[in-house]
């Protein structure tokens, strides 16, 4: 394909030009086949915790304030004596 300057955006020509371009970059996003366990999951799924219950932040507080000791925790140095 010959390189060559677009087209004044918003005409048919860019618009033509635009697909012709983007062509081979989309061919490339969808040459993979999609694998089997994703082909099949129903519209509108996605993965994350089963119930609602499970994102209250009363679950998730004492947690977070357990990683957050930890992570305090870890930028401390061990002196000996």
């Amino acid at each position: 394909m010959a390189k060559s300057t677009a087209p004044e955006p918003g005409t048919p020509e860019y618009q033509q030009w635009l697909i012709e371009h983007s062509r081979p970059l989309i061919d490339r996003l969808f040459e993979h086949p999609i694998p089997e366990d994703v082909a099949q999951a129903e519209d509108g799924l996605i993965a994350g915790p089963e119930s609602w219950e499970q994102l209250m932040p009363e679950k998730t507080v004492p947690e977070d304030v357990a990683i957050d000791k930890a992570h305090q925790r870890s930028k401390l140095k061990l002196v000996k004596k």
